[in-house]
């Protein structure tokens, strides 16, 4: 890690909740989960606040940037097809697709319907 980042954390008194072993972990079993692409939204460590939006993700970009900068990533477990004007949205529901993940690789995490947020981070102060 890099001499910066770890002056950052340090300074911001910030505990580590995650190692690379479990971000690729994490990333597998997403990656591996039929038919769900997750939507996500990350917040960095040297971010000031989250942007709330949720988006598809690139694992490999994640990877390459680092994964020691992410603080925390939210993930929605529902898929929404959109059907057109028409016809209403067609939700899929991997909550306890997600859930089994998690917990098949001991990453502990936060759940608030139908939120699943993993730290990278936690913030002390």
């Amino acid at each position: 890690m890099e001499d910066s980042i770890l002056k950052y954390v340090a300074d911001k008194q910030l505990t580590s909740c995650m190692n690379k072993t479990k971000w690729k972990e994490l990333i597998s079993e997403l990656s591996s989960i039929e038919n769900y692409e997750p939507m996500v939204n990350i917040k960095l460590i040297f971010d000031q606040e989250s942007n709330d939006q949720f988006s598809a993700v690139r694992w490999n970009e994640v990877e390459r940037n680092g994964f020691e900068l992410i603080e925390w990533i939210k993930i929605n477990p529902i898929r929404v097809d959109i059907a057109g004007r028409l016809m209403d949205n067609q939700e899929t529901d991997f909550t306890e697709a997600l859930r089994n993940a998690l917990d098949k690789h001991a990453i502990q995490y936060e759940y608030d319907r139908p939120i699943f947020t993993v730290y990278g981070y936690r913030r002390m102060n």
